[in-house]
């Protein structure tokens, strides 16, 4: 990548073009190496301008190391502006005629063989990928024929289906036709059951705690026992998921909303779109904006934004954690912390971050036709699970794969949080807690 100056008006700037360094006096290096750039400023604010978009990528006294693309525009202060640019070398050798009308004849020759042993080497790859995708598709045919009379049966045509789509997954030309039949085997092994597909147990019945009919809609959980939440009624129990005992308490008239519950240092909080609450009415202000979220993590509050932005609220002040370059989710619906943090939104996007940027993690499966509501993990697990008002999808917290699922199809689930040892637990909208096995 080379650059060239489009404006510059400081008589400190300088450069070293062998080295592909430039900048202003001592207050501003940046070194540039094919198409990556580090840039380090003292007092200088620098922004970067791409696709329309402009954003500042200098912190003071830190070095910033990035990515630059064709056409991007680097602003150092108000002094020198650069622009980026790929140089096309084009070289011109001397031509000897009648040795390249040799080659060209030799080159067409072996395009000739070439193009023709590929030919029928893609006709051989397309017949053997149409022979296994009509076993496969045979297979799901006659387990859904099947399953009602001999679920077994079923069952085994479906876990022969999904070996067999091993054989063909690496066909570019195919890749989405078997990604959708992949993940129409694995929502069929969801609903039949499968070596790969957990059950679940009931564990308690929220009615037994009240004389009239409540309606949990949120839940957290910390150590052996379970916050719910009623956000109508504002009624708020603590159920202990070994003894069964059951703590109530009422929501203060003082708090007017309830948009999330969270339990720290054995109290209770309640988060009403300005102020985190403690049932004891002592209050968190945190100012106009309204979050979807709250979380508690390392004595410090994480909030999340409306529109993906992840906040810190630490000594009083509140602060952006995502850095600015983070990708972020737009009406996110879910957020959950094990040293990183996960954000979700209810088409099932994930983003994944650690210390405010994004790591690269993408699970195995699409959530079609699924409303996500949720995503949970602990800081001791290896697993990170997606929530859908239907389904429990387990993944593997390294490389995305799906581990398990479990489907709460004729129930529907409300809530769902991983406790200890990775236990996850679903409030359902029978108005009971389960314990996923």
């Amino acid at each position: 990548m080379e650059y060239k100056i489009i404006k510059n008006s400081s008589p400190d700037f300088w450069e070293d073009k062998k080295l592909n360094i430039f900048g202003l006096d001592k207050k501003v290096v940046i070194r540039t190496l094919k198409n990556n750039i580090s840039i380090e400023s003292h007092g200088v604010d620098i922004y970067l301008l791409r696709g329309g978009k402009k954003a500042k990528v200098s912190s003071d006294e830190q070095i910033i190391k990035g990515n630059i693309v064709q056409s991007d525009k680097l602003y150092v202060g108000d002094d020198l502006i650069v622009e980026f640019y790929v140089k096309n070398k084009i070289a011109i050798p001397k031509i000897n005629w009648n040795l390249w009308a040799g080659v060209a004849v030799l080159l067409i020759l072996i395009l000739i063989i070439f193009f023709g042993w590929k030919k029928t080497s893609e006709a051989n790859t397309e017949k053997i990928y149409q022979t296994i995708l009509a076993e496969i598709k045979g297979n799901i045919v006659k387990s859904d024929d099947i399953k009602s009379i001999d679920p077994e049966t079923g069952l085994s045509l479906l876990n022969e289906a999904k070996k067999k789509i091993v054989e063909i997954k690496n066909n570019p030309k195919h890749e989405m036709e078997v990604l959708n039949i992949d993940t129409q085997i694995n929502e069929k092994l969801a609903v039949n059951g499968s070596c790969e597909v957990v059950g679940f147990e009931e564990i308690y019945d929220t009615k037994i705690a009240d004389t009239v009919d409540r309606k949990y809609d949120k839940m957290t959980i910390v150590g052996d026992v379970v916050t719910l939440l009623d956000s109508n009624s504002r009624r708020v129990i603590d159920v202990n998921l070994i003894s069964k005992a059951v703590t109530k308490f009422e929501i203060d008239k003082e708090i007017l909303n309830v948009i999330d519950v969270a339990k720290a240092n054995k109290l209770i909080y309640i988060y009403d779109g300005q102020n985190i609450w403690d049932l004891q009415k002592n209050k968190i202000n945190l100012g106009t904006e309204v979050f979807s979220k709250i979380y508690y993590w390392n004595k410090n509050w994480y909030l999340l934004s409306q529109d993906g932005k992840i906040k810190k609220f630490s000594d009083g002040k509140i602060s952006n954690w995502t850095i600015e370059s983070a990708l972020l989710i737009d009406k996110p619906v879910g957020m959950t912390i094990d040293g990183s943090v996960w954000v979700i939104d209810e088409k099932g996007n994930i983003n994944n971050y650690e210390k405010g940027e994004n790591k690269n993690w993408v699970p195995s499966i699409k959530f079609a036709n699924e409303k996500i509501i949720g995503i949970t993990t602990t800081a001791d697990s290896d697993k990170v699970a997606v929530i859908s008002d239907k389904k429990v999808y387990v993944f593997d917290k390294n490389g995305g794969k799906l581990g398990a699922t479990n489907s709460f199809e004729k129930i529907g689930i409300v809530a769902s949080q991983m406790g200890n040892n990775g236990q996850i637990y679903v409030l359902s909208a029978d108005s009971k807690i389960y314990k996923v096995k």
